[in-house]
């Protein structure tokens, strides 16, 4: 028991500072833009960052309890666009609301199929997700026959463009959203479980966790959060293309690993992931205030996807060290004797 107290510990303690990190990195980052473009840090502007960083961010909330389960979804860029352009398309003939509720509701039975392969196949969840990408994307350029869905009536674009006490209503949703997620993972039987299940499925299934059912509800979840967040996004601009989401399921990954959710499963905080996406839009709007080629952006996600991904693995092994030498001291004093 002591050695995996201590490692739990130890990982608490690493992911503290990592978020601290992470927060201190956020607000250099927003001192060095500021010096050189001041209008940077002005209140319209500030909004308009946490409004481009919503709909990753509250798709990332999704991947980050999926990731943490021991699962991957690669499909949620195709996810994102079908989902999209179907509410579009059915603002045109039934009430907006209606039209919201479908995008919402046809991601969690996108985010099924996906779990029932999952489970059923019992093969990576990267081969499926990589096929049901290409299959998701298909069907939005049929549906559309590779145009974007125009005309959508104004009140479809009521809930993107909305506004609650001057900060606009997809904000307001990612911090609702995030909370509720938070309290979820840390304070509830199933967030327990959750993290068991991804730490060692075969483990949590023989202490009585059914793993269908966390598959199916997870992908689920993940599933309805992508298509919120089509839905808000089309409802923002406007109008849908099966274009939409291109590169989406990188954003988004990006930012969880980044976040400090380990990609083998188990391990994760909410707060860091919203840390990690604000940190990505900073950046990203940053480069492009101060007027830098925006394209350096993706080389800036893909080097903090490669950092993350090493500290954590450097963390593990941190892990693993302090286990294996705890072990050798509970065993040598019964070797002595």
């Amino acid at each position: 028991m002591r050695p995996r107290t201590f490692a739990s510990t130890a990982w608490r303690t690493f992911a503290g500072r990592r978020n601290l990190g992470l927060l201190i990195t956020v607000l250099v980052v927003l001192l060095l833009v500021s010096l050189v473009s001041p209008q940077f840090l002005s209140i319209d502007n500030l909004l308009v960052i946490a409004l481009q960083v919503s709909f990753i961010g509250i798709a990332a909330l999704g991947m980050a309890c999926l990731i943490i389960s021991g699962n991957v979804d690669l499909s949620i860029g195709s996810q994102y666009a079908l989902c999209a352009v179907t509410a579009a398309m059915l603002a045109k003939t039934i009430p907006s609301p209606l039209a919201w509720i479908a995008g919402i509701a046809l991601g969690a039975m996108l985010g099924l199929i996906d779990a029932f392969m999952v489970w059923r196949i019992r093969i990576s969840p990267i081969i499926v997700t990589l096929g049901t990408l290409t299959i998701f994307r298909g069907i939005a350029l049929r549906v559309t026959n590779g145009f974007a869905v125009r005309g959508v009536p104004q009140p479809f674009s009521t809930l993107g463009r909305g506004r609650w006490l001057n900060v606009p209503v997809p904000v307001w949703m990612l911090a609702v959203l995030a909370m509720l997620a938070h309290v979820a993972l840390h304070s509830t039987k199933q967030g327990r479980h959750l993290f068991a299940f991804g730490g060692n499925p075969q483990a949590a299934e023989a202490a009585g966790i059914n793993g269908k059912r966390m598959v199916l509800t997870i992908f689920a979840a993940n599933g309805a959060l992508v298509g919120l967040s089509a839905v808000l996004a089309a409802s923002r601009f406007g109008t849908a293309a099966p274009t939409f989401g291109v590169g989406f399921e990188l954003d988004v990954i990006a930012a969880v690993i980044l976040g400090g959710v380990a990609f083998t499963g188990g391990e994760g905080t909410i707060v860091g992931v919203l840390l990690a996406v604000i940190l990505l839009g900073t950046i990203n709007s940053g480069l492009i205030s101060v007027g830098v080629d925006p394209h350096y952006a993706q080389v800036v996600k893909g080097a903090a996807l490669v950092i993350a991904v090493t500290l954590d693995q450097f963390a593990h092994e941190q892990q693993e060290r302090y286990r294996k030498k705890l072990a050798m001291q509970e065993r040598s004093p019964a070797a002595g004797t």
